[in-house]
């Protein structure tokens, strides 16, 4: 699907994106400036996106944490797979 730069600038202008590596506070700050400035945070279990919308076949890395049993499984993971996210 082409969507046009300027509809994608349009709405997504109020959006913030935050990244880093494992462990470096960006879900933290993400709660914070949530709370602070009245934001809706999208956290890592993506709780904004609606249910039935994404799904593992079609959107992997958006519902990446449907896919594991526990977070265990998450914080166990090896190096390698950290690469493929």
């Amino acid at each position: 699907m082409k969507i046009n730069n300027l509809i994608l600038k349009h709405y997504l202008r109020n959006v913030m994106f935050i990244n880093g590596t494992a462990y470096a506070g960006k879900s933290t700050m993400v709660k914070m400036l949530a709370d602070k400035y009245g934001l809706i945070c999208c956290g890592e279990n993506y709780g904004c996106i609606p249910e039935g919308i994404v799904t593992p076949e079609t959107y992997p890395n958006l519902s990446y944490f449907q896919t594991l049993k526990d977070w265990q499984e998450f914080v166990n993971r090896a190096p390698q797979r950290l690469e493929k996210l």
